[in-house]
This record gives structure tokens, C-alpha cells and sequence, in this order.
């Protein structure tokens, strides 16, 4: 039950968003709980548990302290005491709940959502001074805010899937009002491998069926694999990265995707004097013409004839076709001149992309039966043609991410068109940012995220991003440096950055009134030092801080950061009431620690990582304990050991520790000295 621990409920000055308790029940497989306990686990100070209630504390005392709209939090503990099964939970509770939402609803290029079944938890969440629950209680999710009665949604009725319908409309506002998106990154090679799930049962909730039905959908399903997926215009409100198949995540696509992200964060920076990581800097961004990637979507991906596809033009056959129809929509067709490869790659793209707008996402559910792009030279009849005429539309008035790379085709295919961008055939070949951004959009502003990424060379060009390395000022390489020659450690720095800015930006894209505008967002950075240098780590949190801010990020939306770590210097950062301290499955009583906000780092990796057996490393210590043991027992000391112990003395870094064994050996040694006497 949600209690509100003062009267009037002030409202607070800003927005705040805080995941605050985890509650796990006692009638919670324990398959899904795994090492956890049936308790309540608390990630900041913000709430406290009396008689197994939640009570809402009315002050708080990190107040802004991160950042207007931002709150950070850690989770610690030694490897296998439950940092990341219990993030498991949070993403298990919020998928029965989108499961539960979702019913019914398309997701034609995303695996189904499932329901799992015997998921006993509970979340707790501050939102603008308030308290909200989301209960996963079996086969009903409840939500509550506050002293409002709680909203029940039910999976089963009777044993009878239920036919229990969430209309849309609704949804969207208490969504927008009372949820968040969650935000996953983990880089670690075991993480989110799917056969580890396959032991949980599911249900895949359509129509009237039985639970044993039910079941049977859902065999040989696995829950997680549909939270990798976005194609659902972020309706499902949550999201893994990487993306993974049966574990593997493809560096190559990951890279790909980077590449992109980065060209529009990297520039920005540059535009406003600033250098996206510390030591490195902007040289120039590349961009390549490559019809040969669009030719691979249509002719491999999509089995479209490669006559057709290489012959195609406007009205090819003579009749309106879908390709043709669409065209004529967005207003180019007339001008269009198909023997220009630029032009002729701009056409066949907006093709494309419309057919996997319409077959892609919900919002665009009322067109999903277009067709597929293999019949996009067919005749249309009257009333196929009204709908693709509306669907593209629909479409030109949507200025969110889904429509984004329409949109820079289209200004691409316009420039093209315009007296004043005559250029030479190969001129689009390859081209810098600066290049094709001053040549092709004059007199355009390029300063704000949203008109870099607006303006950007439409996806048929692939990227190539060049830095510089400085020390004190002065460009250290010789040649620009491909982003790909970078280190691992650096690469995993940019990943990582840009994963979340990229996601944050398209949901602050979304303004349409019948999708979900979130304004919180929840971050979830599990094992985020992974790859990176202690003076990474030592950056990490201030720097991430700074990306939110220096893009304005936090003026439209609220933050809670979760970051699962064993570094101490991102603990370092985080004060003790923000912090989830678990041992053995269980929360650690935080009064037992130091605070390490600012802390000495070796103090941090004693109390908070749980290192009672010191700080050397274990051979080492071993290595010293039994000499230790050998020089205070009193039996015979051969001098075999005190030539050993002599040169494993003068190997010791420690001056203090080097000294006390001297001191030490030198004891014993006058004692077998006295003993021959």
C-alpha cells in the first residue's frame, strides 16, 4: 500500500522522478528472484519501510543536487549478490505491465510481448512529490499514484485469458501523466542471453483462450527478446542495449549505428566550442554516396526483382503504381529525374521507408495493409490510393523520430532540384558535413540538435568520423584518426553516450497527441565501467551529467539515473543516501558504511565492495600470509626459506609493509641465531 507520510502533499518547484523501493513478495517464483530475498530493497533514502508499508519522507535533502530534474543512484555489491536480478525485476514488472497495455496492439516487426507468469513484485517510485506504485501481483498489474484508488488490470479472468480492453486515448494521458521509459545498457558478454529465460513461463494474451492456450502460444517464446525492440514507436516503455540474438550483440551493426548517433552529438559539440570526449576533437565527418545498401534492402531483404528495381521510374508501366502514388504524395515525382543516381537513390528510398513506416509501427496501424515493398509496382486501386495518399500525409505531419530520415530525404531531393545546387555528378561521392551542410542548405541554422539531425545526408550515405588527438592544446597524430581506430575503452566511451542521447532525443521528439509524450525517463547503466580506465570512471558521472544539461535535456523531461558498479570511483560520486548496498541477496544496512561521496578510494573498496581481505592482489597475499605464519611459528626455519623470503622482500612495493617484515624476519633470525648458541 502507498502511504503518504505528511498531509497537504505540497507540490514540489520542479519534476522529480526517483525509483525509490523494490518490493518482492513472498508468493514470487523463486526462479524469477533467483539469489534475492522476499524483501523490500531500498535505492535511496527518499522512502522507509514500517511494518512492511511504504511511507512517502517529506523531504528531500538532494533536492536539485545532481541537477534541476536529475536524481542519481547505485546499486553495489560483490559479484552474485543481486545487483542485476534485481534490475531483472524492475524490467519483468514493467513488462507485464506493457504486456497488459499492449493487448491487442501490432507489433508486425517486433517479437510479441509475453506475459510472465508467477512475477510477485512491486515497484515504488517518487513522481512530483508524490508516491506511485506498480504492483505485478500473478495475473493482475495494479497502478497507484498517490491516495487515488489504484488502476487493476487483469491478464486472466477465471482462467480465461481476459478480453479486457485499455483504450488507446486513455492510455496516452495516463501514461504521459504517471509512467516512465526505461533506458538498459549492458556491454557485459553475459548479459541478456535469452536461453537464460527460457525456463520462465509465459503467456501471449489474445483473443479468449484458456491459460493452458495461453501457454502453448507462448512455447518456445522468450519474454526479453521483445525489449530490445523500438519499432513500436516507443509505446512499450522500455528498451535493452545492445541488441542481442541468443546472447551475441553484432559489434559491426553497433558500430553502424554509433556512427550515426555520434555524427549529430559530435557536430553539435563542435558547433558550440565544445569537444565531445576530453583529449579528442572533431577533424571532419565523411559522408559516401552507397546505392549499394539500398540496393541490398529491395533486392536481398525484400526479394524485389532487380529489373524492376533497376528500370524503375515514375509510372513505369503506365498506370499509378504504390511507388508512383507515393511519390506524387510528397510532391517530387514531376520533377523527378531518374537518370541523376542521386535523385534516382532519394526516390527509391522514400519508397522504402514508407512501406516500413506503414508495416513497422502502431501509430500506423490503420495502413499496415499498404503491402509489402515486393509489390510496390502494382496497380492501386481508387481506394488503395486514398490510403496512400494518407498515409504519406500522415506521415509529412509527423516530426518525430519515425519520420526523421523522410525528412532529410526529402530536403536532400529538394536541394537537388534547385538551381542553385547544380553540382557535378560525383560531387555527392563523398563529401564532408561541412561541405554538404553549406552547399546544399544556405543560409540554415545548424546550431540546435534538432536541425543537425533534420539536415543531416539521408541514409544512403555512409559515415565516416575523423578526430583529433590532443595533449596540452596541440594535435598530436599525424593523420585524422578514424573513430574505429580508437581503443576499445574509448569506443565503449562513445557507445555509451550517444546509446542514451539517442534514445532521450527521439522521445523528446514525439509531439503528437495520440502517442505517449514521456517527460521521465529512467537510465539503467548495469556494469558501466566495463572497458574503461579509472580515470573514465573517475569522469564518467560528471560527464554524463553534462550531456543532459548541454543539450537541454532536463528543461523537457525528469531523470533518474540507476548505475550498477564495482568501481569506486563512480561510487565516489554518489552520496550514501542514494546507495543500495547488497550482500548475499540481501540489502546491507547502509549505517554500516562510510559515506563515499568524495571518500579516500581505498576506504570505498573496503566497506563499500566488500574487500575484507585487504587491497593486494590474492597470489600476492597469500604469497606474504605464509611467510608471516613461517616467522612467527616457533619451529625450525631452514635457510631455504630465508633466501626465498629475502628475495620476495626486495619484490614488496609497500615501504611500510616492507619494513614491518624486515623487521619480522630479522627477529626471527636473531632467535635462530641464539638458539645455535
Amino acid at each position: 500500500m502507498v502511504k503518504q507520510n505528511f498531509e497537504d502533499n505540497p507540490k514540489p518547484s520542479h519534476k522529480e522522478l526517483s525509483l525509490s523501493v523494490v518490493h518482492i513478495l513472498t508468493t514470487c517464483s523463486s526462479n524469477l528472484r533467483k539469489g534475492l530475498q522476499q524483501e523490500f530493497y531500498q535505492l535511496n533514502d527518499r522512502c522507509e519501510i514500517r511494518q512492511n508499508e511504504v511511507f512517502l519522507l517529506p523531504e528531500n535533502h538532494l533536492d536539485k543536487f545532481f541537477g534541476s530534474r536529475i536524481n542519481v543512484q547505485a546499486v553495489v555489491g560483490v559479484n552474485g549478490s543481486g545487483k542485476s536480478s534485481l534490475f531483472e525485476i524492475i524490467y519483468r514488472v514493467i513488462n507485464n505491465l506493457s504486456c497488459l497495455l499492449n493487448r491487442g496492439k501490432r507489433r508486425k516487426t517486433a517479437a510479441d510481448l509475453c506475459y510472465i507468469n508467477g512475477l510477485y513484485a512491486e515497484i515504488y517510485y517518487v513522481l512530483d512529490g508524490l508516491l506511485a506504485r506498480i504492483s505485478c501481483l500473478g495475473d493482475k498489474v495494479e497502478f497507484q499514484l498517490g491516495d487515488e484508488n489504484p488502476v487493476v488490470l487483469t491478464a486472466l479472468d477465471k482462467g480465461i485469458v481476459s478480453s479486457e480492453k485499455v483504450i488507446m486515448a486513455d492510455f496516452v494521458k495516463w501514461a504521459r501523466e504517471n509512467l516512465f521509459y526505461t533506458i538498459v545498457t549492458n556491454y557485459s558478454l553475459q548479459a541478456f542471453n535469452s536461453n537464460d529465460y527460457k525456463r520462465e513461463r509465459c503467456l501471449v494474451l489474445s483473443n479468449q483462450k484458456s491459460k493452458k492456450e495461453a501457454e502453448d502460444d507462448a512455447d518456445g517464446k522468450i519474454w526479453l527478446n521483445s525489449l530490445f525492440h523500438k519499432n513500436d514507436g516507443y509505446m512499450t516503455p522500455i528498451v535493452l542495449n545492445p541488441y542481442r540474438d541468443k546472447g551475441i550483440f553484432d559489434m559491426n551493426k553497433e558500430l553502424h549505428l554509433t556512427l550515426y548517433r555520434l555524427s549529430a552529438i559530435m557536430i553539435y559539440a563542435e558547433r558550440h566550442d565544445r569537444n565531445f570526449m576530453e583529449d579528442y576533437g572533431l577533424n571532419k565527418i565523411l559522408y559516401t554516396f552507397d546505392a549499394d545498401s539500398l540496393a541490398k534492402k529491395y533486392l536481398e531483404d525484400y526479394r524485389v526483382s532487380r529489373d524492376i528495381y533497376t528500370d524503375y521510374r515514375y509510372q513505369l508501366f503506365g498506370y499509378m503504381d504504390l511507388g508512383s502514388k507515393m511519390l506524387q504524395t510528397y510532391g517530387v515525382a514531376d520533377s523527378l529525374d531518374f537518370k541523376n543516381k542521386y535523385q534516382r537513390a532519394a526516390a527509391m528510398y522514400l519508397i522504402y521507408k514508407t512501406f516500413s513506416i506503414a508495416n513497422s509501427y502502431p501509430s500506423y496501424e490503420e495502413f499496415s495493409d499498404i503491402g509489402e515493398l515486393d509489390e510496390f509496382t502494382q496497380q492501386v486501386s481508387f481506394e488503395t490510393e486514398a490510403k496512400v495518399d494518407k498515409l504519406v500525409k500522415t506521415i509529412l505531419k509527423d516530426h518525430s523520430h519515425i519520420s526523421l530520415k523522410i525528412r532529410q530525404t526529402l530536403h536532400f531531393l529538394n536541394a537537388l532540384q534547385k538551381e542553385r545546387s547544380k553540382n557535378p555528378d560525383s560531387f555527392f561521392d563523398e563529401v564532408t558535413y561541412d561541405d554538404y551542410f553549406k552547399r546544399v542548405f544556405v543560409g540554415r541554422n545548424d546550431r540546435s540538435m534538432r536541425e543537425i539531425q533534420e539536415y543531416l545526408p539521408p541514409s544512403f550515405f555512409t559515415i565516416e568520423i575523423l578526430m583529433d588527438r590532443y595533449k596540452n592544446g596541440e594535435v598530436t597524430n599525424e593523420e585524422p584518426i578514424p573513430l574505429e581506430q580508437m581503443s576499445a575503452g574509448e569506443r565503449q566511451y562513445l557507445y555509451t553516450f550517444s546509446t542514451y542521447i539517442y534514445h532521450i532525443l527521439n522521445l523528446l521528439s514525439i509531439q503528437e497527441s495520440h502517442r505517449v509524450k514521456y517527460r521521465n525517463i529512467n537510465l539503467i547503466l548495469d556494469e558501466v565501467e566495463i572497458c574503461f580506465h579509472p580515470e573514465y570512471q573517475r569522469r564518467f558521472v560528471n560527464e554524463f551529467l553534462g550531456y543532459i544539461k548541454r543539450l537541454y535535456m532536463n528543461r523537457w523531461a525528469s531523470y533518474n539515473i540507476m548505475i550498477a558498479t564495482h568501481s569506486p570511483f563512480v561510487l565516489s560520486d554518489i552520496p550514501q543516501g542514494n546507495i543500495l548496498y547488497l550482500e548475499d541477496g540481501k540489502m546491507a544496512d547502509s549505517k554500516n558504511f562510510k559515506n563515499p561521496f568524495a571518500a579516500n578510494i581505498c576506504d570505498i573498496l573496503y566497506q563499500s565492495f566488500f574487500l575484507k581481505n585487504g587491497f593486494v592482489g590474492e597470489f600476492a597475499r597469500k604469497k606474504i600470509n605464509n611467510m608471516i605464519y613461517r616467522l612467527l611459528s616457533g619451529g625450525h626455519f631452514p635457510d631455504k626459506y630465508r633466501l626465498e623470503y629475502e628475495l620476495l622482500m626486495n619484490l614488496i612495493g609497500d615501504p611500510f609493509l616492507k619494513m614491518q617484515l624486515q623487521r619480522l624476519f630479522d627477529e626471527r633470525r636473531a632467535r635462530n641465531e641464539k638458539n645455535r648458541d
